[in-house]
Formats: C-alpha cells, structure tokens, sequence
C-alpha cells in the first residue's frame, strides 16, 4: 500500500513537470523556439512556448526552422489594421497582424 501511494504521488509530480510554465513572468532571454500547429508559431523563448501550450488542444510541437516556415503565411489580407512590434529597440510598423506574424515567420523576430 505504501509503496503505491509513493507511485502514484512520483507519477503526479512527473505529470505535473510535463505541463510546464503555466503561470508567472516569462524571462526576454531571446533563445527562439520554432511550433507547428495550425501553421508556423514561432516563441521568444521555451518560457512563452510551454505558456502557450497549457492551453492549447492539440498542443503545439517544437520543429526547426526550416520546417516551420515551409508554413509561413504568403499573402495577407489587405484590410488596415496598424500595429506595431518592438525588436532589440526598433519599432516596426505593419499593416495589420498578419503582416506581423508572416515577418516574425520569415526573420525570427519576436517581439516583447
């Protein structure tokens, strides 16, 4: 009985490691992580890849760059929607999201 109990609470930690980062502040440390799922998602960081992940269904997959952007948008909508996105201190302006996540799949940029 013991012995179980001791199982079954190791099984529950190891499960509970799996989920990741759920909660909290992630660092801007720029170590890019590179996900397919529904496209090409690209993270600044393990960090914001395991936030994104708790609540994604399916989960998101960790690839290379290379793979990931054989899916990069090509052509966005044409509807003006300026945003912007800050990289290492430049402000770089875009049309409307699309443009950004389809820049971000192309260079690698992430933005805080």
């Amino acid at each position: 009985m013991n012995f179980s109990l001791y199982i079954c609470l190791l099984l529950c930690v190891a499960l509970s490691q799996v989920r990741g980062n759920c909660s909290g502040e992630c660092p801007d440390t720029e170590e890019v992580v590179w996900a397919l799922g529904g496209g090409c998602n690209v993270f600044r960081n393990k960090c914001y890849f395991d936030k994104e992940n708790c609540h994604r269904k399916p989960a998101l997959t960790i690839t290379t760059k290379r793979e990931c952007q054989k899916q990069c948008a090509d052509i966005c909508t044409a509807i003006y929607q300026p945003t912007t996105g800050i990289y290492k201190g430049e402000v770089l302006n875009f049309g409307n999201e699309c443009e950004k996540r389809a820049h971000t799949c192309r260079t690698g940029q992430t933005f805080l």
